[in-house]
């Protein structure tokens, strides 16, 4: 197979250059450089050095500033090894994204990268991959067959805690509102633990579930809530799948006159939610998710892989931080990612 011829001859030279030299490479210490991992040691076994790789980013919208922030510190990680990476912004359009990936790897790329495309709509893609033997690692794509290594959070844990927190500010009794655009997986998987923990709990109606039309998610989550709340102004609290929805869904609340009546949740971590949150607004809390050190995470990951080395397991799950009002970094800060408190209970 392809794969291993490639990934062979990389393994050989490194062995042969490590025995010549008598030197311990190291390089198994980078992959929990970040500190973020969760449970036990995401690789395993010796790796090599690994140079001049030749990589082919994909993502169906870098509009999105969590995707953005992944994709600017995987290039810059990337880069800092000698890899040369070439970019495609889908723009939303995932038939695009799927034939930029389907070009590079005709182009004979040594890895493809997924930056945040469902994979559920790339498995011809990933097939193409595997044929040609070429490496396909997914950045909070969702892991599916023939993917390499998935990088990402687990979004049905973060979902149950904030859903739960939401409840628990609500003293188990309100009325809520959810939006969500549930054709990524991760948006999907926030959403069944939405519906697993307010179905436990009856004293919460859901009110409406709106999905949010992509693109045009701000516009269209705006819209949406000012609408609802013009024709049912008696709501406790709006669930939101990520916090791109956070500042339209604030902007209609205050329109309406109820910034003291209703609160919101939402997930990701983006700088401009963190603002919502120090300015006292509606918007209360977040997992922020490590969006940069995945990135990261994702470059030692392929560097394992093309080293020779081998991973634990395929999916490689990292730790969110809990932003709230006595957590959000000051402005232009991030969170200490290593040290950070997940859990409420955590917070001194």
């Amino acid at each position: 197979m392809k794969r291993n011829l490639r990934l062979g001859a990389v393994s050989i030279a490194a062995a042969l250059f490590l025995a010549g030299c008598s030197m311990d490479s190291g390089d198994s210490d980078n992959d929990n450089a970040s500190g973020n991992d969760t449970g036990s040691e995401s690789t395993s076994g010796a790796t090599g050095s690994v140079e001049d790789l030749k990589v082919g980013l994909v993502a169906v919208n870098l509009n999105s500033p969590s995707i953005a922030a992944i994709k600017d510190a995987f290039v810059a990680s990337a880069e800092e090894k000698g890899w040369s990476v070439d970019v495609f912004d889908g723009q939303g359009d995932q038939a695009a994204t799927n034939n930029a990936a389907s070009d590079f790897i005709s182009r004979d790329y040594d890895v493809i990268v997924n930056n945040s495309s469902p994979n559920q709509q790339m498995t011809g893609v990933i097939k193409e991959a595997d044929a040609a033997g070429i490496p396909f690692v997914s950045i909070y794509g969702g892991f599916v067959e023939g993917v390499d290594a998935e990088i990402g959070t687990n979004e049905f844990i973060n979902s149950s805690l904030m859903t739960q927190e939401m409840v628990n500010r609500l003293g188990g009794k309100g009325r809520v509102l959810k939006l969500n655009w549930t054709v990524l997986q991760a948006l999907g998987d926030r959403d069944a633990a939405f519906k697993a923990v307010s179905g436990r709990n009856p004293g919460i109606e859901v009110v409406r579930e709106i999905e949010v039309k992509v693109p045009g998610q701000v516009e269209d989550s705006y819209a949406q809530v000012t609408n609802a709340l013009q024709s049912d102004k008696n709501i406790d609290a709006i669930w939101i799948g990520w916090d791109e929805l956070a500042p339209p869904v604030v902007r209609a609340i205050e329109e309406a006159g109820l910034e003291d009546d209703i609160f919101v949740v939402g997930f990701d971590g983006n700088s401009f939610a963190w603002d919502l949150i120090r300015e006292g607004s509606p918007y209360k809390m977040e997992p922020a998710n490590p969006f940069p050190p995945m990135g990261e995470k994702a470059v030692t990951t392929i560097e394992t892989i093309a080293g020779g080395g081998e991973l634990a397991s395929n999916v490689i799950y990292m730790k969110p931080c809990l932003i709230n009002e006595q957590t959000v970094p000051a402005e232009g800060e991030s969170p200490d990612w290593e040290n950070c408190a997940f859990f409420p209970g955590e917070i001194d």
